[in-house]
């Protein structure tokens, strides 16, 4: 028998606790799966080693990206057990599911798992795959490189994690409800806080400094990532060039928000998005300055005492399609 296959769900999922996990469903018809349930996320090392051991080349991971999010990082880390990054197929089942748009799995049946990984086994190279970088993230704060494809800090980083504990919570938590939620903070930006009592949306310095360009002062928030484009077919990115990571920065005030966020929205973005503060730019790293909260595919980062943290591209990762 080949390769067997790693079979990794998060339970507590936004889709997967209300409607069950596929690849649970899917596991007593694949041969030798090993089938893997993140209950505890402290355990996620000694669970990816197992499935290292096991001699698994490919990764099926169902959860939202928080939890893609984890299992990289984690795979990333120990590649030498797997004797190489494995590759990877995405099912959704979070809630937004951002890298399952770009790079997912688009099958959503138990049957459709085991006969996908049955033609697997029996010819890899029949299957489809894209191949997609991520970002990388490195501080002092973080115990190894955190690997994810979207990353925010400042009113943005904000604005997610209190929309996520104030707005969502567990209810609806899709692409049309976030949408929701940040026409919400648009329409009447002064009366959200933070649990600090501050606005949520407000100045805070950040330094950023690549090969291309540097940004230094009170921002109000930027946004960067490896992928072609956002939920709801956002592509709040225009900056010129080939360079992996698409970076957007707005200083802080931003001018004219509504009129901003309208643009974006409608994709009139482009160069002349500076007359708001905004800007846009490619690079293949920045080195960031900045003590504020920094949000990678949804969670929170630890913050470096130092401020300093290094954003760079991780190698091409293998998504099965």
């Amino acid at each position: 028998m080949s390769a067997p296959a790693g079979l990794v769900f998060n339970p507590h999922s936004h889709t997967v606790q209300r409607k069950g996990s596929v690849l649970e469903a899917a596991a007593p018809g694949i041969p030798g799966a090993h089938l893997v349930r993140l209950e505890d996320f402290s355990r996620l090392d000694e669970q990816m080693t197992a499935l290292a051991k096991a001699g698994v080349r490919a990764v099926f991971v169902e959860g939202g990206d928080g939890t893609l999010q984890a299992v990289l990082s984690a795979c990333f880390a120990l590649q030498a057990k797997f004797h190489g990054l494995p590759e990877f197929a995405i099912l959704p089942g979070g809630s937004t599911n951002l890298a399952y748009k770009v790079c997912g799995l688009r099958l959503h049946e138990p049957e459709q798992i085991v006969e996908f990984i049955a033609r697997f086994r029996h010819d890899s190279a029949s299957v489809a795959r894209v191949y997609q970088s991520g970002l990388r993230v490195e501080s002092a704060a973080l115990a190894r490189s955190a690997i994810g494809m979207l990353l925010s800090t400042g009113s943005l980083a904000r604005v997610m994690l209190y929309a996520q504990r104030e707005i969502l919570g567990e209810g609806d938590r899709g692409s049309r409800a976030v949408g929701e939620a940040a026409m919400r903070f648009i329409l009447s930006p002064e009366s959200h806080l933070d649990q600090d009592g501050l606005p949520l949306l407000r100045g805070s310095p950040l330094v950023a400094n690549c090969k291309s360009f540097r940004l230094q002062g009170e921002h109000a928030m930027s946004l960067m990532t490896t992928l072609p484009s956002l939920s709801l077919r956002l592509k709040p990115f225009w900056g010129e060039g080939n360079a992996p990571i698409a970076v957007t920065h707005a200083e802080w005030p931003i001018r004219g928000l509504r009129a901003a966020f309208l643009k974006i929205v409608a994709g009139w973005t482009g160069p002349q998005m500076v007359r708001h503060g905004l800007t846009s730019h490619r690079s293949d790293g920045v080195d960031l300055i900045y003590t504020g909260p920094v949000v990678l595919d949804g969670e929170l980062l630890p913050a470096p005492a130092d401020g300093r943290i290094r954003i760079s591209v991780s190698q091409p990762i293998s998504f099965l399609r």
